[in-house]
């Protein structure tokens, strides 16, 4: 009875935080006044907003877009755009494909970046983007960010998973989510990927996460036959891919994970990184 009672709970927990994310409103800024009516987006009229990009916003269960634009007496305005995903996962998902290593970070919501005119941060399933035309300075935009994620609520946190990624070598904020066909393949779904370099190399690691180990199996026994070495029996070890696309690729099978190394061509890092990752998995 106690454990279901748990489970509800974190069932309201999760859809309570759902519930105010649709239910956001824009707020109100001292000095500027809505121009028009609020805009709605879903799945369906998204391309009538951002016709060249929408294919992307939709892979990562885009549910609704709600554009809001503000204008002050000089005729600045900053236009507030609030793209709600179904999952958390999904929001960091088309925030990190956005977002660029060298951008300025900042701590609004979970995180936010900004440059020219521009700042875009990311909060729970929500992935909000505010640009300003005109504007006096760019401190306007932060004020703007701060009150847009304070309605939002909760801001959750970044996915957990990627805390596993080894430090060192890696490039800050270069961690990324793909949502399905990781390397171009339909039997690789979900994965979240990091870049790094050392003395001059680049490379990327991955992981991927399943529901239970057959999962796991199955994908590793497709990937075998995909590139002709098939197997009658995968294990929890380690294996290396001759991926006609991708070259040699290294990965380790344990539990409900799989993890490897891309692009790199030298056989002791790819080994060294492998067992760093396994080691910051241990700690999960």
């Amino acid at each position: 009875m106690r454990a279901a009672c748990l489970a509800i709970g974190i069932f309201v927990l999760l859809w309570g935080a759902g519930i105010g994310a649709k239910d956001f409103q824009f707020p109100e800024f001292t000095g500027w006044k809505l121009s028009g009516e609020i805009q709605t987006f879903d799945p369906k009229t998204l391309y009538e907003y951002i016709d060249g990009a929408a294919d992307l916003y939709l892979a990562y269960d885009f549910e609704e877009l709600k554009v809001a634009e503000y204008q002050n007496d000089r005729k600045a305005n900053v236009t507030v755009d609030v793209y709600r995903h179904k999952t958390p996962y999904d929001a960091f998902g088309i925030y990190s494909q956005e977002r660029l290593p060298s951008a300025n970070y900042n701590d609004i919501g979970i995180q936010g970046y900004s440059e020219k005119e521009i700042l875009n941060f990311l909060a729970g399933t929500s992935y909000v983007k505010i640009t300003g035309f005109k504007i006096e300075s760019e401190d306007i935009l932060t004020s703007f960010a701060k009150k847009v994620a304070e309605n939002l609520g909760e801001k959750g946190s970044l996915p957990s998973l990627l805390a596993s990624f080894p430090r060192e070598g890696k490039v800050k904020n270069s961690e990324k989510y793909v949502t399905k066909n990781f390397l171009g393949y339909s039997f690789l779904h979900s994965a979240f990927t990091a870049d790094y370099e050392i003395t001059g190399r680049k490379f990327k690691l991955f992981i991927m996460e399943f529901g239970d180990k057959s999962e796991c199996a199955n994908m590793i026994q497709k990937y075998l036959e995909q590139t002709g070495k098939r197997r009658e029996v995968v294990t929890e070890t380690g294996y290396t891919i001759s991926d006609p696309h991708h070259g040699p690729i290294d990965l380790i099978w344990r539990g409900n994970y799989i993890w490897g190394v891309l692009n790199m061509d030298n056989p002791d890092l790819r080994l060294k990184y492998l067992k760093l990752f396994g080691e910051e998995l241990k700690k999960k």
